[in-house]
């Protein structure tokens, strides 16, 4: 099976059955209710390990029943419960690194939206403040993100892969994610990452190609594509071809380097996301922003589109009705609906510290 792009640092987790509600549910009340488990995340004394994880143990505990309650709500309605949940899992994920902040604190949200100001989702924006969402960012991309930052809720959305076609029926645009495959390539001296990036027929934003150029060099397409990536040839589609520019020398002729080959390769992790689907190893996620780019891979715009849905359906439910405005009202349903999982999955990967990798049984099939 191909390699999965990863922080070096970072493991992966691979399953031989598809993602779903009870099995990451349950993988997660690990981490609530079994002491070795969550208190694997905390440093220090045994006491000092009890501590923190009572309350780990709890942020998680009212996460899960904020999102097994979210599950049986049918609409867009679901996304306040959602964002709490998030929220929480949130705190859990923060708590180990950084303790101070989140531990008997009273914690901001770490965006701010006013509903009384908003006019369209299309205008809509949120800003950046200090607490849950700021220092998420920071966990997970590395990047700090000042306070202040304007992010558009238009381009956030285009950030979600599993509700692209909703978000370009409510006439907001097309999404901006595309699905890649990895594989180690190797010769008697060298080895090397070789990528699959999906074509969609107008080639990657300029600012994420240049990211991706800066280690990589787009290369012909070979005949035998399918076989470098271990997919199926039952499989269409069309892609660009591109191979890593630093080698990474052999331990010996026949023993690949795997671990400096994926380390030169997350030298385009500002543009990596996590994948969605069982095909693609991992999603090509460009950068936002204006005159900076900003790195925003699809579990935070997930986060933070939930924030702004979760504000809406407190204060201003009126931009739902399915009468005046039915497409935002279908997106936003879609939204509930589509990126429930993918956040789940977001959480655990997150709390684990791998990525989790799920396939079907039939997957193995090739």
């Amino acid at each position: 099976m191909p390699a999965i792009l990863q922080d070096p640092v970072r493991k992966a987790k691979f399953w031989s059955e598809s993602a779903s509600f009870p099995l990451l549910l349950e993988n997660l009340r690990r981490h609530a209710e079994i002491a070795e488990v969550g208190r694997a995340r905390f440093p220090g004394t045994l006491a000092q390990k009890n501590k923190a994880w009572r309350e780990y143990r709890n942020f998680l505990r009212q996460a899960l029943s904020n999102y097994t309650a979210a599950i049986d709500v049918p609409n867009r309605s679901a996304c306040l419960l959602y964002y709490y949940a998030m929220l929480n899992f949130a705190k859990a994920e923060l708590l180990s690194n950084r303790p101070n902040d989140i531990s008997g604190k009273f914690v901001g949200h770490g965006l701010s939206f006013s509903p009384k100001r908003a006019q369209t989702v299309a205008g809509d924006v949120l800003e950046v403040k200090e607490g849950v969402f700021r220092w998420l960012y920071e966990e997970r991309t590395g990047h700090s993100l000042p306070k202040g930052t304007r992010l558009s809720v238009k381009r956030l959305l285009a950030q979600i892969p599993e509700v692209g076609t909703q978000v370009a029926d409510a006439g907001l645009g097309e999404c901006q994610i595309v699905g890649a495959n990895i594989s180690l390539a190797m010769d008697s001296s060298n080895s090397w990452t070789m990528l699959l990036v999906q074509d969609r027929g107008r080639g990657l934003p300029s600012r994420t190609e240049k990211i991706l150029l800066k280690s990589y060099r787009q290369v012909r397409m070979v005949d035998h594509w399918r076989d470098i990536f271990a997919i199926s040839k039952r499989a269409l589609g069309n892609g660009s071809l591109y191979e890593s520019l630093d080698l990474a020398p052999n331990a010996a002729p026949a023993v690949p380097n795997f671990d400096l080959a994926l380390a030169n390769a997350m030298k385009i992790r500002d543009i990596v996301g996590m994948r969605t689907d069982e095909f693609h190893d991992f999603m090509i996620c460009p950068t936002m922003g204006g005159n900076k780019s900003i790195p925003m891979p699809s579990s935070l715009a997930r986060y933070a589109v939930t924030y702004y849905a979760s504000s809406l359906v407190r204060y201003k439910p009126s931009v739902f009705d399915l009468q005046i405005y039915p497409k935002q009202a279908y997106m936003f349903d879609a939204i509930a609906r589509e990126c429930a999982l993918p956040m789940l999955l977001d959480t655990l990967s997150a709390l684990e510290g791998a990525d989790q990798i799920f396939n079907e049984q039939g997957a193995y099939r090739v």
